[in-house]
């Protein structure tokens, strides 16, 4: 079990990190989430000393404000995936109100919140040109070049001719 201190609202509060549990506690009540599905850290930069956390059971959605470095001890004590947003925060109500309409599962939210870069198959990283198109390109790289070495040359020769006088 981990304690941590961090923001609810306008309240600070102690967190209570059990599995898939959480429990905060505040001067006034006690909030218990259970059944975490996962945590979206956002406003996360080095600039800043704190970020949000934001855990989603499904139909709750709590945003704690923590310090960025109780994010690895976040981490560490959690059961459940965790995600690493940026500065900009996601539009929650929006995307909270969207899965309500078409009844997102777990599966849902984690297809939204995961990176597009790590999730992309590495089948276009195999893929090889055919030869024929190998060849016509080098052939017009290599006449290309000989274009350049040649104007290059005329630029030695006669490097007045290109200047201009200022009226």
């Amino acid at each position: 079990m981990t304690e941590l201190s961090g923001r609810l609202g306008k309240e600070t509060v102690k967190s209570r990190f059990e599995g898939s549990k959480i429990t905060f506690i505040g001067l006034k009540k006690i909030q218990t989430i259970e059944n975490v599905w996962f945590v979206y850290f956002q406003r996360v930069s080095k600039r800043l000393k704190s970020c949000d956390a934001i855990f989603f059971n499904g139909t709750e959605l709590v945003e704690l404000v923590v310090q960025q470095g109780d994010i690895e001890k976040i981490t560490d004590a959690i059961t459940y995936p965790s995600y690493i947003g940026g500065m900009d925060p996601l539009p929650w109500k929006k995307m909270e109100k969207t899965a309500k309409k078409y009844d997102w599962t777990i599966e849902d939210w984690q297809h939204v919140l995961e990176d597009p870069s790590e999730s992309q198959s590495d089948s276009d990283g195999d893929w090889i040109p055919p030869l024929e198109e190998e060849d016509s390109e080098e052939e017009d790289s290599e006449e290309e070049d000989s274009e350049e070495e040649d104007s290059e040359e005329e630029d030695s020769e006669e490097p007045s001719a290109k200047r201009r006088k200022r009226s």
